[in-house]
């Protein structure tokens, strides 16, 4: 998450939140997750993330990559890199 916290010296904390909550909502109704499975909220520029699973990283992932050109230079510099992590991330079976 170092690299993220670099980006985030242009962003404006409400625009993230707002692209976050944005993304979350989205994932969770492609995933039609009902018991908060997707978790995506920012804090200042901190973003905090949790998925349950594989499916749910992949939900998120589709999401960010429908909204990403909608979004702002900075906005979209951090959730490339969001979506670039959860597409390396590893999980349980």
């Amino acid at each position: 998450m170092k690299s993220v916290d670099k980006l985030s010296n242009g962003i404006d904390p409400q625009e993230l939140a707002r692209w976050a909550k944005t993304c979350e909502t989205m994932a969770r109704k492609l995933c039609k997750d009902k018991v908060s499975d997707i978790i995506l909220r920012s804090q200042g520029k901190e973003v905090d993330i949790s998925v349950k699973d594989k499916k749910s990283a992949d939900c998120l992932v589709k999401s960010i990559e429908s909204n990403l050109a909608l979004m702002p230079l900075f906005i979209q510099g951090v959730f490339t890199k969001l979506e670039s992590d959860l597409k390396q991330a590893r999980f349980d079976s």
